[in-house]
């Protein structure tokens, strides 16, 4: 058995989807069960989202919800279609009819469980069970959507449902070094452990979707990462456990803001509560930080600039509920991030890094690090001479 996804590269065009059953076809061939999860044809997930602008700038998330589940529910049809089409019995199934159940706010919800009868029972009349993906239904019987990458989270969970491994497909060769488009010379990554491809998606890489590692982790689910046209392998990411140093991977990330949160009175209490405050807006933060004064707290995050508009919002939270001197600042960051097994963040990988820095026109703010992770902050300056000295100097 099989659980296969395909993106919305891969299926932009009625063509394109043909092709995509052709190739689901094949592998019916030598493999018995194949459940194929599928996003939104192309951009049709944006299309939907400008088509909401049109009626409101800030529409109700659960009616947002109903709109955007619908661009997964144009594709499975027409999957479904082209498949019984070619001779091979498919059907279609939303995600509430799949009975992929879900808690959580709406646009951001995560999965609890499946109920996997439905699939069974079509799975042992002969069907390929196409699931639309990024999309559930939660307690109150509401259709909810997962967030941005949600699709690749829908296929991990179903194969740890079913117990089987996870094909991602999509229109690169797998994971690289490096993003290809960022350096052409960047190479495939052949295998990668759940731990290093957690901390690159942490850290802005986005050929997979970092709940679906997470899910792919706990429940032991090999995942490999295709091109939906090739007939190839990727890149398979499974258990490993490398403590030889080497650095694998650089992401460089311009999609972050830096939340800095200002002069919060030092009681324990007070810092509770902002982070209550932010909390309620289901941010998801990284990389928080600290600065203790004789009597404030100073604190700052990372986080996607996608939660840039929530922050006026929080701001007036803060200053009503915690104090009416705190200061909220959001700022536009730059992360350029080093990934790789052994002792990663051993000081001569550190100074040779800084040593490229030096040479090149961008201004450093800071250094985060982790136990696989070295990770640069700048404010300007152009980086792509930065990143192509590392790829250089660390043969990515």
């Amino acid at each position: 058995m099989i659980v296969q996804k395909y993106g919305g590269s891969s299926v932009a065009t009625t063509e394109k989807i043909i092709q995509i059953a052709k190739k689901i076809i094949e592998r019916k061939e030598f493999t018995k069960d194949i459940i194929v999860v599928v996003s939104a044809m192309g951009k049709n997930t944006d299309i939907l989202i400008e088509l909401s602008k049109g009626i409101s700038l800030n529409p109700l998330d659960r009616e947002l919800d109903v709109l955007l589940s619908t661009g997964e529910q144009q594709t499975i049809a027409l999957l479904s279609m082209a498949l019984n089409n070619l001779g091979c019995k498919a059907v279609s199934l939303t995600g509430v009819q799949a009975r992929i159940n879900t808690k959580g706010s709406h646009t951001r919800s995560s999965i609890v469980d499946i109920e996997e009868d439905v699939i069974k029972k079509y799975l042992k009349e002969g069907n390929v069970v196409v699931i639309a993906g990024f999309q559930g239904i939660n307690q109150e019987g509401d259709i909810t959507t997962l967030g941005r990458g949600g699709s690749d989270t829908t296929a991990v969970a179903l194969a740890a449902k079913f117990n089987c491994p996870c094909e991602i497909y999509t229109d690169v060769d797998g994971i690289y070094s490096i993003d290809p488009n960022v350096y052409k010379k960047a190479s495939k990554i052949p295998k990668l452990s759940y731990d290093i491809g957690l901390e690159m998606t942490r850290l802005g890489a986005k050929v997979i979707d970092k709940r679906a590692l997470a899910l792919g982790k706990k429940f032991g689910v090999p995942i490999c990462i295709g091109n939906s046209f090739k007939n190839e392998i990727g890149t398979i990411i499974g258990d490993d456990s490398m403590e030889e140093l080497r650095v694998l991977s650089l992401v460089a990330d311009d999609s972050q803001i830096e939340v800095k949160i200002k002069n919060i009175p030092n009681k324990i209490d007070k810092l509770s509560n902002i982070f209550k405050i932010l909390g309620k807006y289901d941010l998801d933060i990284g990389m928080t930080e600290n600065n203790l004064t004789d009597k404030n707290l100073n604190i700052s995050f990372i986080c996607s600039k996608e939660y840039t508009n929530l922050f006026s919002p929080i701001k007036k939270e803060i200053v009503r509920d915690i104090d009416r001197f705190v200061e909220v600042e959001v700022n536009n960051t730059t992360r350029v991030s080093i990934i790789g097994t052994g002792r990663i963040n051993q000081a001569e990988v550190t100074s040779k890094i800084f040593d490229l820095i030096k040479d090149t026109n961008v201004k450093y703010k800071k250094l985060c690090t982790s136990e696989l992770s070295l990770s640069y902050f700048f404010e300007g300056g152009e980086i792509k001479e930065l990143i192509n000295g590392l790829a250089q100097t660390f043969n990515l």
